[in-house]
């Protein structure tokens, strides 16, 4: 099971990413273009050049998860180059797996950050 918490650290990739290479090409991409170690505990996400499919990278320490998401109508709204936020949480996610708009979503500043 995937389990996001306050602490997981997630990345965004801002370049599509050719889904065919499976586990061992979303690792690799993790590495090239995050500049990340997909086995330190990191989520990465990923989308396809047609915006019509995301991808979830998750190393739980016994293995690795790839989970996919397609959509059949519209595309996914997705960060430009330069604008994804340094703080992404779980809640972008569950709204952009949703269908929603995580580039202009705003929240309230945690009162702690747990570190």
């Amino acid at each position: 099971m995937i389990q996001i918490s306050s602490q997981t650290r997630i990345f965004i990739g801002a370049d599509p990413l050719d889904f065919r290479n499976g586990f061992n090409g979303t690792a690799a991409a993790c590495r090239r273009h995050l500049n990340q170690n997909p086995l330190d505990g990191g989520l990465f996400v990923f989308i396809n050049r047609c915006r019509t499919m995301i991808r979830f990278y998750f190393f739980d320490g016994h293995g690795e998860w790839v989970a996919s998401k397609r959509i059949v109508q519209g595309r996914f709204n997705w960060w430009k180059k330069g604008q994804i936020p340094s703080d992404v949480m779980a809640e972008h996610l569950y709204l952009l797996s949703r269908g929603g708009d995580p580039t202009g979503m705003s929240l309230p500043p945690p009162w702690k950050r747990i570190t």
